[in-house]
């Protein structure tokens, strides 16, 4: 196993224990749309990859999926979202031969860009989408994209469409808006669109979505609440780790890199670590292994972890952007209070409230 500590973590990287959750994923979705939820860096990415590569691995006698994957983070309006589920849609009836029925679905005025996309593929015909696509509406954009994901039923294997990212989207379009009210409505009427396309669906449908983010979609829901848009979906739950699992993790970690570690140093590692996510583990183990030695105590291994933390070299700045980004400047300072006080201390949480009243 190697130590991967920012991309998502897939094949013989992927932590053995922990591939439960692909098949608990991929019992769902054969079934229902899903929701992932769990903190930052626990991994939610990584089951969606991981799910990802088993089905289209070349030595897979028969997947039983289509899978569609768009990462959401960085698109800023329902156009930029409409226009990328749309490509990828469109590159999906190209892979499957199916690219005759776009004008069906699209009119007779795309059938020089269907036929362009036929003969050399999605990419190549990027720019001309956008520039076609540039003044569609939300109402013209759902008049296109509908027939196309009800004409998935028509495959002959179901079509996983993944929204990765989809919380931190909205966010974006937040930011965006002149106005509160101008989110709210925006956020409701994509998300009601994207629920009224699985109330379409009877025990024959073939499709299903996945929605993913590290900021809680419930919650960002239901706090301009539309909290019921999506109360159809199914939840899996990425569970923190448990000591066993930690110390697979460590030990394979140990073992990959050639690094002598004796019983104590592996415990205590797996004492930082155990209930929280695999990733702690990584950087743990990439600040232990940049050492450039070979054997490790008890003592050196807390030593470079007290350095680590004392330093700021452990890869969890983004835990602080997120503070940065998403809190107003009262919450944030509330945050770090409660953060400070669960790290370091115990607090007695009225006295912890009167503090950050």
């Amino acid at each position: 196993m190697e130590n991967i500590t920012g991309n998502p973590v897939t094949y013989n990287n992927y932590l053995h224990t922990r591939l439960f959750l692909i098949d608990d994923l991929r019992n769902l979705v054969e079934k229902c749309s899903v929701i992932i939820e769990a903190p930052r860096r626990f991994g939610k990415t990584s089951v969606l990859k991981e799910f990802i590569r088993q089905e289209t691995r070349t030595d897979a006698k028969q997947s039983d999926f289509n899978i569609l994957f768009l990462e959401l983070e960085g698109e800023e309006t329902v156009n930029e979202f409409c226009l990328k589920l749309f490509k990828e849609l469109l590159n999906l009836y190209r892979i499957r031969k199916r690219v005759e029925e776009i004008s069906r679905f699209l009119g007779d005025t795309w059938n020089i860009l269907a036929s362009r996309l036929k003969k050399i593929g999605i990419l190549d015909i990027g720019v001309e989408l956008r520039e076609k696509t540039r003044e569609y509406s939300f109402s013209t954009w759902k008049e296109k994209i509908d027939p196309m994901i009800s004409g998935l039923n028509s495959f002959n294997k179901q079509t996983i469409i993944v929204f990765d990212e989809f919380p931190d989207m909205l966010m974006n379009f937040k930011n965006k808006a002149s106005e509160p009210a101008d989110f709210k409505l925006m956020t409701d009427n994509l998300t009601g669109w994207l629920r009224s396309l699985r109330q379409k669906q009877d025990g024959r449908s073939k499709y299903q979505f996945v929605f993913c983010g590290s900021i809680n979609l419930r919650k960002t829901l239901e706090e301009i609440g539309i909290g019921k848009r999506i109360n159809d979906l199914e939840t899996l739950v990425i569970p923190p780790i448990n000591s066993d699992e930690a110390e697979v993790l460590i030990t394979s970690l140990a073992e990959g890199y050639g690094m002598d570690m004796d019983h104590d140093s592996i415990q205590y590692v797996v004492s930082k670590i155990t209930d929280g996510s695999p990733y702690y583990g990584q950087i743990l183990m990439k600040a232990i292994r940049e050492t450039r030695e070979t054997t490790f105590k008890i003592e050196k291994v807390k030593a470079i972890y007290e350095t680590m933390l004392r330093g700021g070299s452990h890869d969890l700045n983004h835990f602080h952007s997120r503070l940065e980004e998403y809190l107003a400047p009262g919450e944030k300072e509330c945050s770090a209070i409660v953060l400070k006080q669960l790290c370091f201390e115990s607090t007695h949480e009225k006295e912890l409230y009167d503090v950050c009243r």
